[in-house]
């Protein structure tokens, strides 16, 4: 409310069932922090604008890639878009992303959880009378970006439809006067809700920049942020001169190569550092839900000596939400489901599955075994085979290579076997 928070700009209207359905994607907040970093590095002056491209249809709107705008001075000094620029930008994006159907949905800029400045007032006009007429707002809070809430997850930023409302009174009054004349009407902003969506491609993008620091080396800060100062070394008689800094030499140098992650130890780390936060969330969770239960007071379901109608302490630091109460009933009735009761029998049926997993593993390598000696046996009787032939071959050959003479006259055997060919070959066969 504009009275609670001290915004002028903020609505006093009730939030009504015809508000947007806003999908915020991660590369919206990407970008978004992508502009803050340069423009805090840079030390760039003025505010950090930029414009936010999706689809909508009817009441769902859809934020799916953003840029940031370049801003001009006028002459009143208040910062306005470059028309030209920005237009141009907006058909680029289209192009790029071959997404002729998107159009201008919002815009996001920085500024406190208290809600719009009066400073924006020139650029949100701009855009609803030139791009589009209703403009989505996203509020960036640079302060809050360190606080236990965005530790706890939730996004420091805020999302506003402008309105318009009578500048006299409230938006319940008539806007017509007694001569027929319409009242003035002033901008207001009015906070929606929204839903983060996101798309395979956008997860892989993600997770791409959240693994981008893995490899980061740490270097001295000292030697660092140091000037370098750079030394001249000549290079053998050539002349030729090559400058090396001092400083990146003994960075080089105590830079250890063994610290540098590479792709299997980053998707460990990724793992369990995801499984390191969610078993820290299930534990802050668990811990909530114990606080909670304790400070409620004795009931007749734990005490049978309580009455039925017992009732509430006014000492109570929460009140007794029956909603949750049940969600937790369920959730414990749900987890005799998780963990089995008869914990013996469910050992011994694991027991038992794991046994003939490794039985079927153990007669699978064995009928492997039996394979490879059948096919090594039958290999060995093909070479052995092959040996037999070529022996039987060679003594064929050599008994058919002649009548036992030669061309001298003298018998071949008697020659080159001797008596002891003769009486092998010419004894049984001559």
């Amino acid at each position: 409310m504009a009275e609670a928070s001290g915004n002028p700009l903020l609505s006093t209207a009730r939030a009504s069932d015809t508000s947007s359905a806003v999908q915020l994607h991660p590369l919206v907040l990407l970008t978004i922090s992508d502009c803050i970093t340069r423009h805090t590095m840079r030390q760039l002056e003025g505010p950090v604008v930029g414009a936010i491209l999706g689809q909508q249809s009817g009441q769902e709107i859809t934020m799916e890639v953003a840029f940031q705008a370049k801003l001009l001075t006028n002459e009143d000094g208040d910062v306005i878009l470059d028309d030209e620029w920005f237009s141009k930008r907006v058909e680029d994006y289209r192009d790029v992303h071959k997404a002729p159907q998107f159009e201008l949905v919002g815009w996001f800029t920085l500024g406190p959880a208290s809600g719009p400045q009066p400073y924006i007032l020139p650029i949100h006009t701009r855009i609803s009378e030139v791009y589009t007429e209703s403009p989505i707002l996203l509020l960036f809070h640079p302060a809050d970006a360190a606080s236990e809430a965005t530790a706890a997850g939730k996004l420091p930023l805020t999302l506003y439809e402008s309105v318009f409302e009578n500048a006299t009174g409230g938006p319940n009054e008539k806007a017509m006067d007694i001569d027929g004349a319409a009242q003035p009407k002033a901008l207001k902003f009015k906070e929606l809700a929204y839903t983060v969506e996101t798309g395979e491609a956008e997860m892989i993008g993600v997770d791409s920049v959240a693994r981008g620091g893995g490899n980061a080396t740490a270097v001295n800060g000292a030697a660092a942020a140091a000037p370098k100062e750079a030394s001249k070394v000549e290079d053998g008689k050539k002349g030729k001169g090559k400058v090396i800094s001092q400083k990146e030499k003994h960075r080089e140098e105590m830079i250890d190569e063994s610290a540098v992650l590479d792709a299997d130890d980053e998707e460990i780390l990724s793992t369990l550092t995801a499984k390191t936060n969610a078993i820290r969330m299930l534990s802050r969770r668990i811990a909530l839900l114990r606080a909670y239960m304790s400070s409620l007071p004795p009931s007749y379901l734990s005490d049978p000596s309580l009455p039925f109608d017992t009732p509430v302490s006014a000492e109570q630091p929460l009140p007794l939400d029956h909603s949750i109460l049940r969600s937790i009933s369920a959730m414990l009735s749900r987890i005799s489901i998780l963990a089995p009761p008869d914990a013996e029998a469910f050992t011994l049926e694991s027991h038992q599955e794991s046994s003939d997993v490794q039985l079927i593993a153990l007669l699978s390598s064995i009928t492997n075994s039996v394979s490879a000696a059948k096919e090594l046996g039958r290999k060995s009787h093909i070479v052995e085979h092959a040996k037999q032939q070529g022996r039987k071959g060679g003594i064929n050959m050599m008994m058919s290579g002649g009548s036992g003479y030669d061309g001298a006259g003298s018998s071949y055997y008697d020659g080159e076997m001797g008596g002891e060919g003769k009486r092998a070959f010419g004894s049984e066969r001559w």
